[in-house]
């Protein structure tokens, strides 16, 4: 058995859903883990999902400080660690530049893990030395899967959006092509789930005034986020079409969740989740231009996103008619795509990272960058 300690949010957030689940496939790998959760929240899924945390937690109390810590957190707060052993950092990023801060950060590490070739070559290029391994995030499919429960038929064919509100996300994009593909007369609904925990009232109603104040604005339905994952797959294995118009994500669960539950895909072909999102798997909306990446709260211009123009709008509206007229809801391709993409292969690839022969925890050589 190896020892880790692990410094992650556990729940709640992408990141802690992340955490949540690389945490449980590093545990089955037969891993002594010491964890160490970054905040006051822990959230999970199941009881049998709470003994192992608690066990984990409780580890903390003695961990071992000469092995190796896993942290898995932004890329602008990466000075704390747990014990001296080497340094393992996993970072989610969206934008094609960092700052300063940002690459001495990652810089301060051993080594890092990024999701995808995209992320892998972004960090090459702004600068950061430290050797780079692509672990792909997975989908968990015990979770991600139908129920054994009859289908409410809908006469309406429902496009869904998982993503809190902001402009990142596209939900004012989204919105605006919805309501010039369809009119009154379509059979046609769009549910979103965007709750944002991190926006004040006015900001949220903000947002809500999009859907409720456009044409189609009796065919949008908002939803309140939910407790667990399961309760997630229930809420996609309800909808038809998963549309997913982001300008820049540092990989996006939800689209490979979507096509675990073999739901057609509408997303933007730009930044991290082209590590997986293809033609053969996806409606892609090509993107031609980047622009300065700004929303006045979390991003000030500092990187580029992808620029959404009236040439991704009409590619945008031909996907949504175009599977509303045809009826597609279902995604054969998309459905193998996420099977290939497990939690198990993700935590595989740390640990084979981590723990290689030639490791040591106390050892001072450094490994070459491959």
């Amino acid at each position: 058995m190896k020892n880790l300690n692990m410094f992650c949010p556990i729940g709640g957030t992408g990141y802690g859903i992340t955490s949540l689940n690389i945490f449980k496939k590093l545990y089955t790998l037969n891993h002594n883990i010491s964890l160490f959760p970054i905040g006051n929240n822990i959230s999970y899924n199941a009881e049998h999902e709470k003994e192992i945390l608690q066990r984990c937690l409780q580890n903390n109390q003695t961990f071992d400080a000469d092995a190796p810590c896993l942290k898995i957190w932004h890329q602008n707060d990466l000075a704390s660690r747990i014990g001296r052993g080497r340094y393992f950092v996993f970072p989610f990023f969206e934008l094609d530049k960092l700052t300063q801060l940002e690459v001495h950060h990652l810089n301060s590490t051993d080594e890092l893990f990024v999701t995808s070739e995209w992320g892998k070559r972004i960090l090459i290029d702004n600068g950061v030395t430290k050797h780079i391994t692509v672990a792909p995030l997975g989908v968990d499919m015990d979770i991600f899967q139908s129920p054994l429960k009859i289908k409410i038929e809908n006469p309406n064919y429902i496009f869904m959006h998982i993503g809190k509100w902001e402009r990142r996300k596209s939900h004012d994009f989204l919105i605006q092509a919805f309501n010039l593909a369809f009119d009154v007369n379509d059979n046609v609904e769009l549910w979103l789930m965007p709750y944002n925990p991190f926006l004040n009232q006015q900001q949220e109603a903000h947002w809500i005034s999009l859907a409720q104040n456009c044409k189609l604005a009796s065919k949008i339905k908002i939803f309140n986020r939910v407790d667990t994952q399961y309760q997630l797959a229930e809420f996609i294995y309800h909808t038809d079409c998963g549309v997913f118009l982001s300008r820049a994500e540092g990989w996006n669960n939800e689209i490979i969740e979507t096509m675990a539950l073999n739901k057609p895909i509408i997303a933007t072909n730009y930044s991290a989740h082209t590590e997986y999102c293809t033609k053969d798997n996806s409606y892609l909306v090509d993107i031609t231009e980047t622009e300065p990446a700004f929303d006045d709260k979390w991003f000030k211009g500092e990187g580029n996103w992808a620029k959404l123009d009236k040439d991704q709008l009409d590619q945008t509206i031909f996907h949504m008619r175009s599977v509303y007229s045809n009826n597609i809801k279902t995604n054969p391709n998309g459905l193998e795509t996420a099977k290939k993409y497990n939690w198990t292969n993700t935590a595989q690839i740390i640990s084979s990272q981590i723990f290689k022969t030639d490791y040591h925890a106390n050892t001072k050589k450094k490994r070459r960058r491959k």
